[in-house]
């Protein structure tokens, strides 16, 4: 089984990370030490939201062949088939690297500078067509979709793992993992961001620069799974 991570603990005077950057965060002049705050707040979350996941396989894994309600919670959250097999829940079920999550919570939120970051929590620039959410600024005529609100930075990363465990449109990513699960190797933000290429009208460029993020601040060092 892999083991948690455990949380690290730390403190920056009047930034408390838990609910986000403090105002304080905004006045840092030294870009070295924004970002190392911008990164601890996203690694927090992230190792949270990964563990969960792992919780869940590893629930998987012991409890496959029983229609317990966290099973049929798990298949319904991740649109899995009634029939599925235990491979093909694996498939679906499983972490995103952290320095890939970085890497993209920097290049949508601007450092956290954004918009969509600050009023609505939102850090990976989700949109939605119902409910609560910020019309944004240059929204092309005739188009109805908002940028979601999230209730908590926690939950717009939950979600964006979803998103790219399920949807349609990262297919490639979560056969770039399965080959690395396959092969036992740990997996990397930089081998997976090859599957980012339907996250933006940029496509191919958008993989680039999150690989270049990722290449740029070292972040290959939080991927440990």
């Amino acid at each position: 089984m892999i083991k948690k991570i455990l949380l690290l603990t730390f403190v920056y005077v009047n930034i408390i990370l838990a609910d986000g950057l403090d105002s304080s965060y905004y006045n840092i002049k030294d870009t070295s030490k924004k970002k190392e705050t911008f990164f601890k707040f996203i690694n927090n979350i992230a190792i949270i939201a990964n563990n969960n996941i792992l919780d869940d396989r590893e629930y998987i894994k012991n409890n496959f062949n029983l229609n317990t309600n966290r099973m049929i919670n798990i298949r319904q959250r991740y649109r899995i088939q009634n029939n599925a097999s235990l491979k093909d829940y694996l498939y679906k079920v499983d972490i995103i690297p952290i320095s890939m999550i970085m890497a993209q919570a920097a290049l949508e939120t601007a450092w956290g500078k954004s918009r969509f970051f600050k009023q609505a929590k939102n850090i990976f620039g989700q949109w939605t067509w119902k409910g609560k959410g910020l019309v944004p600024k240059f929204r092309k005529k005739g188009s109805t979709h908002k940028v979601k609100i999230f209730s908590s930075y926690q939950n717009s990363l939950r979600a964006y793992l979803l998103n790219l465990n399920r949807g349609w449109a990262y297919k490639k990513l979560r056969k770039l993992r399965s080959i690395q699960r396959s092969k036992n190797q740990k997996l990397t933000g930089t081998y997976l961001a090859k599957g980012l290429d339907k996250y933006s009208a940029k496509k191919e460029a958008y993989v680039g620069i999150v690989k270049s993020i990722i290449n740029h601040n070292n972040l290959s060092i939080y991927d440990i799974y």
